[in-house]
């Protein structure tokens, strides 16, 4: 009070001022942001606006004006009826697909061909890298049945010659079991284990007998398998023969 007038004076608190600043500027930000959401619908990109009044319409059922559902509707066809003399037909109308891109009308199905043709192309690549990979397996087997064969006979051949050369030096036994042609039951035995395929281990053993028999008639008959002669002395061999291995000679 005031000269004895009654004034109301504005409640000015501090925190008063406060939530009235708050809310203020809790205002000013919403209108803000309808302002700009308004602005952002307003300006948006013309190919947007096209494609949603698009897909708004392509979404609309066909209206009773349209001329050709008009003329179905003549012809007896209601809505929800599957057109067709058997009613077996379409429900819906084709949905229609838009082209959006700058490519011909071909161009889809050209890339399709392509793709065909590249899977085509890839399939028989992929066929001919397992028929080279076959066809190598294929020549490295019969590369191997070669050699094992190989080996086998120059020790079967080996050992007929050690035993004619032994028994013509009055040997009547071979110095290792194996040295000389085997007897009647165990050649039998070895015709069958031919027929069964050989592991590396059978082989690298053959390879080492037949390197034991091989130097066994050089250094006691003065002999080499690969020439076929039997030489006079050890230096007769030595300057005549190339060397204790088929690869020498």
């Amino acid at each position: 009070q005031s000269n004895g007038c009654c004034s109301v004076k504005e409640d000015i608190r501090p925190g008063l001022i406060h939530n009235r600043t708050q809310q203020r500027t809790h205002d000013i930000e919403r209108k803000k942001k309808v302002t700009d959401e308004d602005n952002k619908q307003q300006n948006r990109p013309q190919r947007l606006i096209e494609a949603e009044r698009r897909e708004e319409g392509l979404n609309e059922a066909i209206a009773d004006s349209n001329r050709g559902f008009a003329l179905l509707q003549k012809m007896g066809y209601k809505p929800g009826m599957a057109i067709g003399k058997s009613g077996t037909g379409y429900v819906e109308p084709v949905r229609i697909v838009l082209k959006s891109d700058r490519s011909g009308l071909g161009r889809d199905a050209e890339l399709k061909e392509i793709a065909a043709q590249k899977l085509a192309i890839r399939k028989r690549l992929m066929h001919k890298r397992e028929k080279a990979t076959d066809t190598q397996d294929y020549r490295a087997r019969i590369t191997r049945k070669a050699a094992e064969r190989q080996i086998e006979g120059d020790l079967r051949k080996s050992q007929r010659v050690c035993e004619e050369l032994d028994t013509s030096k009055g040997f009547d036994e071979p110095a290792e079991p194996w040295f000389w042609s085997p007897r009647k039951t165990q050649a039998a035995d070895d015709k069958e284990d031919e027929d069964e395929p050989k592991n590396q281990q059978d082989i690298n053993r053959e390879k080492e007998k037949l390197e034991i028999l091989t130097l066994y008639l050089r250094r006691t008959h003065f002999y080499c398998i690969w020439c076929g002669v039997q030489f006079e002395d050890e230096k007769d061999l030595q300057d005549s023969c190339p060397g204790p291995s088929r690869d020498d000679h």
